[in-house]
């Protein structure tokens, strides 16, 4: 008995010092997401990416964790960099919510980079790289 609460006791000690990508959010293509504030999330890369899957896991997430409507527009905040929550070399930022942070959204008509500041395309959209993933990890 005294083990079970000792283990208990050393549980809750730490439960309140971990840091907060313990608490990420696994995207399907297996990438952690990470709350920034209400209004920005992170998506933290890792080796042998590609842009779309950042997308991906932007997309799976304001889905499944946050329930947005597929046709909810999600936008670039910060192209692959030093991540603020976990400080991961390659972390990119997205908002679904563009007006409230300030940020001026791209205007061109075609893109070469998709992770652009200021880029966004529908969840729906985003969520099409998911697919890609598969194919990719099929043929490879």
């Amino acid at each position: 008995m005294k083990r079970v609460l000792k283990s208990l006791a050393l549980i809750a000690a730490f439960s309140g010092v971990l840091p907060s990508a313990a608490l990420a959010f696994r995207a399907i293509n297996g990438l952690e997401v990470n709350k920034v504030d209400s209004n920005v999330l992170e998506v933290i890369g890792r080796g042998r990416l590609v842009k779309s899957d950042y997308w991906c896991s932007a997309a799976d997430y304001l889905r499944r964790q946050q329930g947005m409507p597929w046709k909810t527009k999600i936008y670039v905040v910060s192209g692959i960099g030093r991540g603020v929550t976990t400080g991961a070399k390659s972390a990119v930022r997205f908002t679904a919510n563009p007006d409230a942070i300030g940020l001026s959204l791209y205007e061109g008509g075609w893109v070469g980079d998709i992770l652009t500041v200021g880029y966004g395309m529908s969840i729906t959209s985003a969520n099409d790289y998911c697919n890609d993933r598969v194919f990719r990890n099929f043929w490879n």
